[in-house]
């Protein structure tokens, strides 16, 4: 271990200081292991998530809701029993409320598992990077806009694939810079933008031999994200939960890339 990888904890949770913070960003840049190690982390969390809420979407048991049926009513000394129709009535309810609940439930469980059967595995890296970096101020990117020229040539011979930077400027949007992140074990590009409120919007590509179909809008780690792909590369468009624009400048960069 790396005098670095017992903070990385620290480190994804915001809990280091600037100091630390920035340490720790320099020693990924340079270190793959350490990067790797990122990754693993990374990827652990998104699973605790994805299990915790599995859990908290499994129907009601059968057991139980007969335990609640077949419960007895606590009775008082002296005091007078509840009228046999209100009880049947409120057995009933009670029956009705757990069959209900436990059929949303199994729906809701069912409809999640789908959907994140369906989701590429690279989203979710990219949806933990994006809670790291978009958190990020000076250092958002890991290398500036001003260096255009240099990110497209470096990240198209990183990725495999050919980058190019969008010009977003029409959908409020300004160029940062970029950043080279790891997914599924492949390299991404990550094209960094901002907007007048300073929300990050960022632009990811990945090589791939199955491109995915047309505009998809998916949810995941309450970032926003919509998908696509052409030739022989996969993109992605992330950015804040409820950022209703996203499919118009994902089209707008789809035009473009």
């Amino acid at each position: 271990m790396t005098q670095y990888e017992d903070k990385l904890s620290a480190f994804l949770d915001d809990e280091l200081s600037v100091a630390e913070n920035r340490e720790i960003e320099e020693a990924l840049a340079s270190d793959p292991k350490l990067q790797s190690a990122l990754e693993d982390l990374m990827a652990a969390d998104v699973l605790a998530k994805e299990e915790f809420a599995a859990m908290l979407d499994e129907p009601v048991p059968f057991e139980l809701a007969s335990a609640i049926q077949n419960a007895q009513t606590k009775t008082t000394a002296n005091a007078s029993s509840p009228p046999k129709v209100l009880s049947r009535l409120t057995t009933a309810t009670a029956i009705i409320a757990l069959a209900i609940g436990g059929l949303f439930g199994y729906l809701g469980g069912a409809a999640q598992n789908a959907q994140l059967a369906s989701t590429p595995d690279w989203l979710a890296s990219v949806a933990e990077y994006h809670t790291v970096y978009a958190g990020q101020k000076r250092h958002l990117v890991e290398v500036g806009a001003d260096e255009a020229e240099h990110i497209q040539a470096w990240l198209s011979k990183s990725v495999g694939s050919d980058v190019r930077i969008p010009d977003l400027s029409d959908q409020g949007l300004t160029f940062q810079g970029a950043r080279l992140l790891v997914a599924s074990g492949k390299p991404v590009a990550q094209l960094m933008y901002t907007d007048a409120n300073e929300r990050v919007v960022a632009l990811c590509q990945i090589k791939s031999s199955k491109p995915l179909g047309e505009f998809v809008e998916r949810n995941i780690n309450s970032f926003d994200m919509v998908t696509w792909g052409a030739a022989n590369a996969n993109f992605v468009v992330i950015g804040d939960e409820g950022q209703h624009d996203l499919n118009r400048i994902a089209q707008a960069a789809a035009a473009q890339v």
